[in-house]
């Protein structure tokens, strides 16, 4: 069968230790085909940031070399996911110009409403990725989440704006494009593991998505579907390889061996005091150590974590876990570090409400091999390609001002254009016609 390659959309998951590709195909009768995924080592980043452009480039041209040999399709361009401690947001305001009403509110009027929300956004030194709109006033009656089709004379849009630091985006995307590959929109990825993560009822009640990678673990809070709350913690799975690693005097490698094989967070864990020979830099002989002490490593990082994420949640934007109106709250575990074992029990101990293991809940045609927490962001990076998106012919439709233009629709690929479309985004099914993973 013939395939459009306007139908082709890929991701990039750059992580802080893989860099993750994921190809599918746009199909009206089923949603997305996944044609294939490749999974490579990158050693050229830092707490979700690029400190060596050249081994980025490096490792995201393998992956996306590996792909094209084995689905026979060019990767041109790729939705690309975007974090690190880099990454801030706020919650704004704005009045929307009645000028721009008919009376009765459009959709296109609440498109341009968050649009009109990231054009005034000045911050010297930083770039905008996403401009959600949370949530509408009419006529200073507040609390609308949809006013399409009221009448109204004054349009206020309350927006959460994420926005990066230009440096680091620019190196980003220079990685990415130097591996021959367009940049076609940035993603916040945990944004993003949580289209493919969290249940629709759960980003009704209020879900916070914590996506718990190589170097960082990355936070998004919902509230009524939207996005309200964006974070990052800097602690990820390299800081708990890293214990081990120092403590033992051994290789990074062999630290992550150890932390997979023999790593838990819970103390009840059984065989704690099985024997475990260790290589130590320097040294021919083997160091004898028993389980438990890497154990209690994990488990002193995993509470600093954990505390960490309670201080998150505590703040102004969810006040205190206890109360009643945190009392629906779920938060979702994902990326590949939150697959350590009693890593979910000890946050729940810690936060003290509902909290679960997130793998990508995408129905049954997703392959068995990417229902894994490893898997939650790429695939969400390719849903937010495949839906909602506004194309440039709309957006420029929508804002035909040319200054606009010239600072969102060239601003390096980034997708403001995603905007309020994005909190109320409902993935089609994906269904699987891939020749596997390479």
């Amino acid at each position: 069968m013939q395939i459009d390659m306007k139908d082709i959309v890929a991701a990039i998951d750059v992580g802080t230790t893989k860099v993750c590709t994921l190809v599918g195909r746009r199909s009206d009768e089923q949603g997305m085909e996944v044609l294939g995924y490749s999974t490579v080592k990158n050693t050229g980043m830092k707490k979700g940031v690029v400190f060596d452009v050249d081994a980025t480039t490096s490792a995201i041209r393998d992956s996306v070399n590996a792909i094209e040999k084995n689905i026979g399709y060019k990767v041109k361009s790729a939705f690309v996911g975007v974090t690190g401690s880099h990454i801030q947001f706020e919650n704004r305001r704005e009045n929307i110009q009645t000028g721009n009403l008919k009376g009765v509110v459009t959709g296109e009027d609440t498109t341009r409403a968050a649009i009109e929300v990231s054009y005034k956004f000045e911050a010297p030194g930083r770039q905008m990725i996403h401009a959600n709109a949370i949530g509408f006033a009419l006529d200073g009656e507040e609390g609308i989440r949809n006013p399409v089709g009221m009448h109204t004379t004054q349009l206020e849009v309350e927006a959460h704006l994420v926005s990066g630091d230009a440096d680091q985006i620019g190196r980003l995307k220079k990685a990415v494009e130097s591996a021959g590959v367009k940049v076609e929109g940035l993603v916040l990825q945990p944004i993003a593991s949580g289209f493919s993560v969290l249940t629709t009822e759960e980003r009704e009640n209020g879900a916070v998505i914590i996506d718990i990678g190589g170097g960082t673990s990355d936070i998004v809070g919902f509230r009524s579907g939207n996005v309200a709350y964006t974070g990052v913690i800097p602690i990820g799975g390299y800081q708990f390889t890293n214990d081990i690693a120092t403590t033992f005097n051994t290789t990074f490698e062999t630290a992550e061996s150890l932390k997979i094989e023999h790593a838990s967070a819970d103390y009840q864990a059984g065989a704690l005091h099985d024997e475990i020979s260790v290589p130590v830099i320097g040294r021919d002989s083997l160091l004898k150590i028993h389980r438990l002490e890497i154990c209690q490593l994990v488990r002193e990082r995993a509470l600093e974590l954990g505390r960490m994420i309670r201080i998150k949640l505590e703040s102004e934007q969810f006040g205190d876990l206890e109360s009643d109106t945190t009392s629906d709250m779920t938060i979702v575990l994902t990326g590949g570090a939150s697959n350590l074992p009693g890593f979910t029990d000890l946050v729940r101990r810690t936060v003290g409400v509902n909290v679960r293991h997130g793998v990508p809940q995408l129905g049954e045609m997703v392959p068995e091999d990417l229902k894994e927490p490893i898997y939650s962001t790429v695939l969400g990076i390719l849903l937010s390609g495949v839906n909602e998106w506004v194309s440039d012919s709309e957006f420029k439709e929508i804002i035909p001002d040319a200054n606009v233009d010239t600072q969102l629709m060239e601003s390096d690929g980034v997708m403001q254009r995603l905007l309020g479309r994005i909190g109320n985004l409902v993935p089609k099914p994906i269904s699987v016609a891939r020749k596997g993973r390479v």
